[in-house]
C-alpha cells in the first residue's frame, strides 16, 4: 500500500492527512481510470467487506473477486462482484505470522494508482494481508442480500 499502510492503520489512523492526500491523488487520476471505477467509488463502498470468492483465468487474464459487504450507509448487506480484465499481475501478500491461518478479515482500505502496466488496485485487510492487482479494465455487479 502506498497511502493506507498497515503502519498508518495500526497507529489508529493518526495522520488524518493520509486520507486527504489520497483523495487529492484519486481526483487527479479519476478521469484516466476505466469508466466503471469512478462510478463504483461514487455509489458503493467495500469497507468492512469479506472475501467470499476469488477466481482467476490466466488464459484470459482476468480476476474476479466477490466481497460480502454493505451499502454506503452500512444498513444492508451487498454482494459485490468485481471483475478485473487485462490483468498482468495479481499478488496476494499474507503476514508471515498468519501463514498457517489464512483469515483475511475485513477489508479496511483500498487505493488505485496509475502504473506503467495499467491500473493497480491495492487492498489492505485487517489481518494486514494485501492484494495487488494490475489491470486494464474493471466491471462490477452489486446484489442486495437483504430480505
Amino acid at each position: 500500500m502506498k497511502f493506507f499502510t498497515s503502519e498508518w492503520w495500526e497507529s489508529g489512523c493518526a495522520d488524518k492527512g493520509v486520507i486527504e492526500r489520497y483523495r487529492e491523488y484519486y481526483n487527479s487520476i479519476a478521469q484516466k481510470l476505466p469508466q466503471k471505477i469512478p462510478e463504483f467509488e461514487a455509489d458503493h463502498t467495500i469497507h468492512d467487506s469479506n472475501v467470499k470468492r476469488i477466481g482467476s483465468n490466466l488464459v484470459e487474464n482476468n480476476v474476479e473477486i466477490s466481497l460480502l459487504g454493505w451499502d454506503y450507509d452500512f444498513n444492508n448487506r451487498i454482494l459485490y462482484d468485481l471483475r478485473f480484465s487485462g490483468v498482468s499481475s495479481f499478488l496476494q501478500l499474507f503476514p508471515f505470522e498468519n501463514r498457517f491461518e489464512i483469515d483475511l478479515g475485513d477489508l479496511g482500505y483500498w487505493e488505485y494508482e496509475i502504473v506503467k502496466e495499467g491500473i493497480e488496485m491495492r487492498m489492505l485487510f485487517v489481518s494486514r494481508a494485501e492484494f495487488k492487482i494490475v489491470f486494464k479494465d474493471f466491471e462490477f455487479k452489486c446484489t442486495s442480500t437483504s430480505s
